[in-house]
């Protein structure tokens, strides 16, 4: 139950073909997502923007899916992405590749999925893009 749904939101990020998403989310589905880099989505239009842009941040963005529950009503999985940043985004390409993991949790009405809670390390994220730079920490005297 709900596989389908996480199917077709992985293929829809992996390939960038949209088409699938209509019959397994609601219209106004939302996903919210950590840091104003990674763009918040208001309705199932929104999302299909947010992973249009991604993916030309990203062309080669791969998500494998680790682990998957399900419950009435709810999903849980946890995730990994990889990708090289090569396209311009919400900052200049840097050519850099990343690898992050993090989790999803899921809410569905209806038969569709309505809610998308995305969590993962977007410090990790950024710092492997080389957009910012761990902090040094201080010997110990």
């Amino acid at each position: 139950m709900y596989k389908e749904h996480i199917d077709a939101l992985v293929s829809a990020w992996n390939t960038g073909n949209l088409g699938e998403l209509d019959a397994f989310l609601a219209t106004n589905t939302t996903r919210r997502a950590p840091g104003s880099l990674f763009s918040d989505a208001h309705s199932l239009a929104e999302l299909k923007k947010v992973i249009t842009e991604f993916r030309t941040a990203f062309p080669d963005t791969r998500v494998t899916i680790d682990e998957a529950f399900f419950l009435e009503g709810r999903s849980f999985t946890k995730w990994t992405f990889t990708g090289t940043n090569t396209g311009p985004g919400a900052h200049p390409a840097t050519g850099k590749p990343v690898k992050v993991s993090g989790v999803s949790f899921g809410r569905y009405e209806g038969g569709k999925l309505i809610e998308e809670l995305v969590y993962f390390d977007a410090f990790e994220f950024l710092s492997q893009l080389g957009l910012i730079e761990p902090p040094k920490l201080a010997a110990a005297g």
